[in-house]
């Protein structure tokens, strides 16, 4: 049977899911709805599968289809849906094209790294520490490039090209700031990328089979697939053809077997192998062979494939108490993890940093119930900042802790949170951040200002500002008599939400006069007594003094 068609259809399909990744990264315009962005992370394998955990639904249960899929035709996932596989597969395409000498041959499968790496991150994992995910995820793997390294320079061409069309009279294209606010990121994409082009061009699909947990995992469900890729003993010649194209170096030509725990399903076999013998066979097979992938299947370690224990997943927006449906273990599970990431922030900020108008622990974003539950379910794909309007939404090195390297915080120095936008909860692939309305988000208070009487300019030039009162949206921040006819802020936390409109806006540099003091778990905030947005001035991200 000729199975050349499928190579084609591998590629259209991952063409079209990588480039449509890629653009909801780049993105600036927010032209894709955020319903059609939920329908591409559907299937991405380990962002679903976190977020089935939590909310248990269907709707979050595209992992159980890649599984399905899986058992069927082997790791076909990798192949089409998988952003980092496509990315590698592209430098493959181009090292063919340019002719770098191919050091790609078979190679033993390197099953001790495998199951050490994914046994590692499941054990973490039980105590709701997504560390190794963060690194390790390829999907957030590749968001980390895309939005560190890709978006920048998207930007960058499109002001360039606004600058070129206004010599022109031309206003169509208008211009977006470019904000890289954190360097170690952006760093490790870089270093991360590097690493990836390296192994594409000489190992081919090393990371995929070595290190990548989805890909370790889907090749042990690939070994019971029902279908799978099988060389013709009778057909084939030992030319070898099929070993160069073969980009997991799993198809030993001597022994005419094919590592199917190892095949990404790309098909190039299928039209190198000049004799049309190899190809997709049923799993019923010798009862020698059978025996003998029982006989690997069996060293697997499988009783380490327990789940994550359940997150604060029912805890609705509007509550203030702690969950009352969280198991004692999970409270413990998730107490050690946040404790870690607060005495984590507490290392980075110092104890003093409410004194310098710095919140001790880093600002969560609205949806994301508690530094608890956001730590321990953000895989840093960084999504969210891209298609955050503001941009206020930035990522961080070690302020969560070592668990929560690279996952984002709300940067209020940076920008304010747009007091209607909840856009950032409507496209977590992972669950870290619930949807939320904007009704919900109007009253949902992820922290509260201070004010730093001391280092105000009013105390300290004598001079009148009141800025942060200005732009709150809430009217939490009021101006009060302090002396003569100058007046001095304060602040009603009852009212306040927490969007950092205020620090935003505060002139005093370095350090801020009035700063948003994370909750460790969301509250509801009351309702203003003035109605929401009265009197607010509205602010351009592109302002310097914004009053």
């Amino acid at each position: 049977m000729q199975f050349l068609f499928l190579k084609k259809i591998r590629v259209v399909v991952s063409l079209i899911f990588f480039l449509f990744t890629v653009f909801v990264f780049v993105d600036f315009t927010g032209v894709l709805a955020s319903r059609l962005i939920r329908a591409l992370l559907y299937l991405q394998f380990i962002p679903s599968f976190l977020k089935f955990i939590d909310v248990i639904s269907v709707a979050a249960a595209g992992f159980l289809f890649i599984l399905l899929i899986t058992l069927f035709f082997g790791r076909v996932y990798c192949s089409t849906v998988c952003p980092l596989g496509t990315l590698q597969d592209i430098f493959i395409w181009i090292n063919k094209k340019i002719r770098i000498k191919n050091r790609i041959r078979y190679t033993r499968p390197q099953n001790g790294i495998r199951y050490t790496v994914l046994g590692l991150l499941v054990l973490v994992c039980c105590f709701s520490s997504i560390f190794f995910i963060n690194l390790l995820d390829p999907y957030s793997l590749a968001g980390k490039i895309f939005s560190n390294l890709l978006r920048p320079l998207v930007y960058m061409g499109n002001n360039l090209l606004s600058r070129i069309f206004q010599l022109f009279d031309s206003y169509s294209v208008y211009s977006v700031p470019v904000k890289i606010f954190s360097w170690p990121p952006l760093v490790f994409s870089f270093f991360f990328l590097t690493l990836i082009i390296f192994l594409a061009v000489y190992k081919g699909r090393w990371y995929c089979n070595t290190l990548c947990p989805a890909g370790t995992l889907l090749g042990i469900f690939s070994r019971f697939s029902f279908f799978k890729i099988r060389i013709d003993e009778t057909a084939c010649t030992s030319c070898g053809n099929c070993v160069k194209a073969c980009k997991s170096t799993c198809i030993d030509v001597k022994e005419k077997k094919v590592d199917f725990s190892r095949c990404v399903a790309c098909y190039d076999c299928f039209a190198s192998c000049p004799e049309k013998g190899i190809g997709y066979k049923t799993a019923f097979f010798n009862r020698k062979e059978r025996k003998e992938e029982a006989m690997d299947a069996g060293t697997i370690v499988t009783n380490n494939m327990s789940s994550r224990p359940l997150s604060a997943l029912s805890v609705l927006c509007g509550k203030n108490e702690f969950p009352a449906n969280l198991s004692k273990r999970n409270f413990f599970k998730t107490t050690i993890l946040g404790t870690t990431a607060l005495l984590s922030a507490k290392t980075v900020f110092g104890e003093s940093a409410g004194s310098q108008g710095i919140s001790a622990v880093p600002v969560t974003p609205p949806g994301s119930v508690s530094i608890w539950h956001y730590t321990a379910n953000c895989t840093a794909c960084h999504l969210c900042v891209s298609v955050c309007p503001t941009k206020v939404l930035q990522p961080t090195f070690m302020e969560f802790g070592l668990s929560g390297m690279f996952q984002p915080k709300m940067d209020f120095h940076a920008e304010y949170c747009n007091f209607e936008c909840v856009k950032c909860s409507e496209v977590c692939p992972t669950g870290a951040i619930f949807p939320i309305t904007k009704e919900q988000k109007a009253t949902l208070q992820i922290g509260t200002s201070k004010f730093i009487k001391n280092i105000c300019i009013v105390v300290t030039k004598f001079t009148a500002c009141g800025a942060c009162s200005e732009h709150c949206p809430t009217k939490a921040v009021e101006m009060v008599p302090y002396l003569g006819t100058l007046t001095i802020p304060k602040v009603d936390e009852k009212i306040c939400v927490g969007c950092g409109a205020c620090e935003y806006a505060c002139p005093t540099k370095p350090d801020k006069a009035i700063y948003v003091e994370a909750n460790s778990y969301h509250r509801k905030a009351q309702k203003p007594k003035k109605k929401i947005g009265e009197n607010k001035k509205t602010m351009k991200p592109t302002d310097d003094f914004p009053f």
